[in-house]
């Protein structure tokens, strides 16, 4: 019997990529075996049955896949030694015995990484790559088993981040995919639930619920008074931050996608990425400026997008518009921490701020906390989903008019 690992290009999926699968051949008769991990045909060399130098992931899935061949190669020699003939079909049926968890945790985060991707999820697999990345680098890219995650592990993990000087925001994300992954790993059967660490870890100095700050009104209006050249970047990022804080504060992302098509007489209504919740605002008079800006920068057709972030013959594949978006983000928050210099506003400025002071705004306005939610498209908030539908678009509007 002869095993291998190939690329099985019969199948393709959603991402491009194909499935890799470990082939049992014997004599004419081939059997086929999920790896649960995928490549694109472009980043694999079908003469050596290995991944091209060029993956940016080559070595760690090269060591995945010479692992998952070698345990298919040891199990046929165990029943060789058991049996002096041994036929495909008998082969087949003891590997696919249930078998006990690998308990490895690379090849695992790997394959989730990759699921998430193929799903279109890849804000998702791009936290969960970085997880990997950090990972590697904490234990030298050494293997690590879901054992060996331990509350001592976590205790150095933690230590590992801060000297990297990472802040408390970014830890706690790490440790909220890491803790998410731990119970896909247990789902999956892949972890023994004994051995899951966060029951006697405590995350409250890893919370990402530290407090974000705020803008003030006055910090805002220095912001808006700043004379800048036209269509120069720091305009350019004063308008994002600016129809972000206007439209409910709308996420970066949302913009990002907005269209024309999407604005309908004097409402902006679209579908919320995140949550997949759908949002609607009135354009207030600062935000019809902005958009007024813009349209001199499309032909205005119902398919344009409205803001110069993407393009649509150049941006087509969930990935693409990923990674514009986020090189777009870094540019644009790398204008407004020049901004804030400049107004001398004693702020971390980023795009999200714009939607903390939006509802920070609103709050010190004397508006409830349920009228604030449903605007931001909160989800899961402690107020009830069926509370917060009570709202009109009549009381967010009302509402808004406190931004002015």
């Amino acid at each position: 019997m002869k095993i291998s690992i190939i690329l099985y290009k019969s199948k393709t999926l959603a991402d491009g990529s194909h499935p890799l699968m470990v082939r049992i051949s014997q004599l004419k008769s081939k059997k086929y075996f999920s790896t649960g991990l995928s490549c694109p045909a472009s980043l694999w060399d079908f003469d050596k049955h290995t991944p091209k130098r060029s993956h940016p992931d080559r070595k760690l899935l090269e060591a995945i896949l010479a692992q998952k061949k070698a345990t298919y190669h040891t199990k046929l020699l165990e029943l060789e030694s058991e049996q002096k003939s041994l036929s495909l079909q008998q082969l087949v049926q003891a590997i696919e015995e249930p078998k006990q968890a690998s308990g490895e945790l690379f090849p695992f985060l790997l394959e989730v990484c990759q699921n998430l991707t193929q799903s279109g999820k890849i804000g998702r697999a791009r936290l969960y790559k970085r997880l990997l990345t950090s990972l590697k680098e904490f234990t030298g890219s050494k293997q690590l088993c879901f054992s060996d995650i331990d509350v001592p592990f976590l205790n150095r993990y933690e230590a590992f981040l801060y000297k990297q000087g990472l802040v408390e925001n970014s830890i706690g994300t790490y440790f909220q995919v890491l803790r998410a992954l731990l119970n896909k790993a247990i789902q999956a059967k892949r972890m023994k639930k004994e051995h899951y660490p966060f029951d006697n870890f405590s995350l409250g100095k890893f919370s990402t619920l530290t407090q974000k700050r705020a803008m003030s009104r006055e910090d805002l209006q220095q912001i808006v008074a700043l004379a800048l050249p036209a269509d120069s970047k720091l305009q350019v990022a004063r308008d994002y931050f600016l129809f972000s804080y206007y439209g409910q504060g709308m996420n970066f992302r949302d913009m990002a996608t907005l269209k024309w098509k999407q604005i309908v007489k004097d409402r902006v209504v679209y579908t919320r990425l995140k949550t997949g919740k759908m949002m609607q605002f009135k354009l207030m008079s600062p935000a019809v400026e902005i958009l007024d800006r813009y349209k001199k920068h499309t032909s205005g057709h119902a398919d344009d997008f409205v803001f110069p972030i993407l393009n649509k013959h150049e941006h087509t594949t969930p990935q693409q518009i990923s990674n514009r978006i986020n090189r777009v983000l870094r540019q644009v928050n790398a204008s407004l921490k020049e901004l804030a210099q400049a107004a001398k506003v004693p702020v971390h400025l980023t795009t999200y701020v714009a939607r903390h002071t939006y509802a920070t705004v609103l709050k010190q306005s004397g508006i409830s906390t349920g009228v604030i939610s449903e605007a931001l498209g909160h989800k899961g908030e402690k107020i009830t989903q069926t509370y917060l539908k009570n709202f009109s678009n009549e009381v967010i509007d009302e509402a808004n008019s406190f931004l002015l």
